[in-house]
């Protein structure tokens, strides 16, 4: 196996790192899952929460700001989170959470549907499909749920081997401790083309959409998308990922010309259920197959339903793990991948994080283990990460995961903290603490860390994001030079146009502290650090001075730019804008007729919205030429022998402007023209 190769692999860990049922099973993403439907009253306890918490202390549900951080596995569909848990993810301020409803576990014999182990077990409300019991438990707590639709039953798969454990979200695949062994073999049935996926989507034997049509019952996976959106629909849920990273053959045994026909399929059968229902395009792993989206939009490119169906997805998802940089690489390259058909589409990421090894049940002897951090640097990986994302144009941003629950490892995993010497007699010493909190002392496994049940640094840094970076519109970037390094500290800015602030997030690139020094925008600022910590400051000469410590991540393979695959520790700064913009005219001092002006302009608080321009003739009163104008230069229609002088003022899009110029900023003179007649000579005679 090459170098890259085995790079490739160990990133692959991570990509689908998190929550492990016992192999073989399909079930419990490493929380417990009963033996039995819980009873009413059980049910009643999980919605409402432990007696004496509050159900809602924090917040109410259906929020009334920007939906646009998630946590995955707050709760999942096989293991209903208790009101504790439920509680701990209010408390990151999360809006979303997300978990995987698999398709093998719903349609346990061909044609019986059994909902039990979703369903909200209240008597007879069950049978008006209100909900199931984490949708409602969901919606309840405040959050909205994404239902990632996945896992072809073992009667239905068209290849794989039999009796292979199916994938699970945030399982590792088996064989991945011996590097020289492929993990992308034995595939499991739940990963291959479900049969009858390719007849046609509607009973009148086509795929074309209509009121009174229905479902084809020989396609199977119609059948299934269908009854799941219809069932829930009513109870709020409105966003169904088509599988998880089929990019990655662990995933998605089948072709991308396949996935392209499951995504068809799943958008006619969910928008037929629901014509409100967002069809999200599975999250893309980044990982093995990176031509994937390409791949699939080419065939789609080619399907004559195509452009009348939104192409078959609403919103796309992409996945991003330990690498800071990698979250704006793999959304811009997403967005430039879409623009290449003309399309503009939502971009989420979905699952992101960088697990610790300083903590358990991380390997803590190991402060070089591959992909992982510090508790500090994958707190500083959090913001980070959703800035570079934010700023190529992602919607909405996931953390992977709540709690730690197993890891990568099988349900029940557990071992004592230990400096390695667990590993010389026991398979499993050590896994991935990818939580915002530890395991509590009862958990699924790795119950035995000696504070259990406490957030991580990680869980702070997510605080910052939940509270202060919201509503944000990207405005400008920029890479200051000096230092140990070319380009040693990242800014990247962002205008709040409900609260008029310029937001601007920075940090240090390489292993060296730098001093920033920014320009104020405005008469103080707030200034936040990755714990949360805050200060007011004021500028001193119009300028903030900040100090950046180090970056000293090297786990990742950090690219041919970076030396670090995390940033140092970033700090926010956030400020109203009250500043004009600057902005003044220009034209050369001898023209033609026509005069070619431009009115360079710059604003780094909010950014320049339009222009007023003004123009002076002979040295008279200047005169509004241009109102409201977004260009910046335009060319006047001047007459010989006459002096032009022009000037400009910008309007920012906090509303700040300058007033009126009273005299111009330039000055023009029109060449005169002259005749020149030939000469003419008249002879003798």
């Amino acid at each position: 196996m090459t170098a890259k190769r085995s790079l490739l692999l160990l990133l692959s860990l991570l990509a689908i790192a998190g929550l492990a049922g016992a192999a073989g099973v399909p079930a419990a993403q490493g929380m417990p899952v009963p033996d039995t439907p819980p009873s009413p009253a059980a049910m009643e306890r999980a919605i409402t929460g432990i007696p004496g918490l509050p159900l809602l202390d924090q917040r109410e549900p259906g929020l009334s700001q920007p939906s646009e951080y998630g946590v995955a596995f707050i709760s999942a569909a096989d293991a209903p989170a208790s009101g504790a848990r439920y509680q701990q993810g209010i408390a990151t301020g999360a809006d979303w959470n997300r978990w995987p409803l698999y398709w093998y576990n719903v349609e346990t014999s061909p044609g019986e549907f059994n909902w039990n182990y979703a369903d909200v077990w209240l008597g007879d409300r069950l049978a008006t499909n209100l909900a199931d019991d984490v949708i409602a438990a969901d919606l309840a707590h405040g959050f909205r749920t994404e239902v990632i639709l996945m896992g072809t039953p073992g009667f239905y798969a068209s290849g794989g081997q039999v009796n292979t454990a199916p994938p699970q979200v945030g399982h590792r695949p088996a064989g991945w401790r011996d590097p020289s062994k492929s993990v992308l073999t034995p595939q499991s049935p739940a990963t291959t083309l479900p049969t009858g996926l390719y007849t046609p989507v509607f009973g009148d034997g086509t795929d074309r959409p209509g009121l009174e049509k229905t479902i084809n019952e020989n396609n199977k996976w119609a059948q299934f998308v269908f009854r799941a959106v219809e069932r829930y629909s009513p109870a709020g849920i409105t966003h169904w990922e088509i599988w998880n990273e089929q990019d990655y053959t662990f995933f998605w045994s089948g072709t991308a010309t396949e996935y392209a026909r499951l995504l068809k399929v799943a958008y006619l059968a969910a928008k037929h259920a629901d014509p409100d229902a967002q069809v999200i395009f599975g999250g893309l792993a980044n990982l093995e197959r990176l031509n994937f989206l390409a791949d699939v939009l080419a065939v789609l490119a080619g399907d004559s339903m195509a452009p009348d169906h939104d192409w078959f997805f609403d919103i796309l998802a992409t996945h991003s793990y330990s690498n800071s940089w990698e979250s704006w690489f793999h959304v811009w390259r997403a967005n430039r991948t879409l623009g290449n058909y003309g399309l503009e589409k939502e971009i989420w990421v979905n699952e992101s994080g960088s697990p610790a090894w300083d903590d358990y049940p991380g390997p803590t002897w190991d402060p070089s283990s591959g992909f992982r951090s510090t508790m500090e640097e994958g707190a500083a990986y959090v913001i980070q990460s959703a800035l570079y994302a934010r700023f190529a144009g992602a919607d909405v941003i996931f953390h992977f995961q709540l709690y730690d629950d197993c890891g990568n490892d099988p349900g029940g995993t557990d071992f004592p903290p230990n400096s390695g010497e667990w590993c010389n007699d026991h398979d499993y010493c050590a896994g991935d603490a990818f939580g915002l909190f530890r395991n509590p002392a009862d958990g699924p496994c790795y119950r035995q860390h000696p504070t259990p049940d406490t957030a991580r640094p990680v869980f702070d840094a997510y605080r910052v994001l939940s509270e202060h970076l919201r509503g944000l519109e990207p405005l400008w970037r920029e890479r200051p030079d000096g230092g140990s390094t070319a380009w040693p500290q990242e800014w990247m800015a962002f205008y709040r146009p409900s609260a008029r602030e310029r937001v601007l997030g920075l940090w240090t690139r390489d292993g060296a502290a730098e001093t920033a020094i920014v320009a104020a925008t405005g008469t103080s600022a707030l200034l936040i650090d990755q714990a949360g910590t805050t200060a007011t400051l004021e500028p001193v000469n119009g300028t903030y001075t900040l100090q950046l410590g180090p970056a000293t991540n090297q786990n990742t393979y950090a690219g041919p730019y970076n030396n670090f695959a995390i940033g140092g520790p970033p700090l926010i700064l956030i400020e109203t804008d009250t500043l004009p913009p600057e902005v003044t005219a220009s034209v050369p001092s001898v023209t033609g007729a026509s005069i070619p002006v431009s009115w360079p302009g710059e604003d780094t608080g909010s950014g320049i919205a339009h222009y007023d321009v003004w123009v002076s003739v002979d040295g008279g009163p200047l005169t509004l030429w241009l109102d409201d104008t977004p260009e910046t230069g335009a060319s006047y229609a001047g007459d010989p022998g006459h002096t032009y002088g022009f000037a400009a003022t910008g309007r920012d899009q906090a509303g700040n402007q300058h007033g009126p110029p009273t005299e111009p900023q330039t000055v023009a003179v029109v060449g005169s023209t002259s005749i020149f007649l030939p000469l003419v000579t008249h002879g003798d005679g």
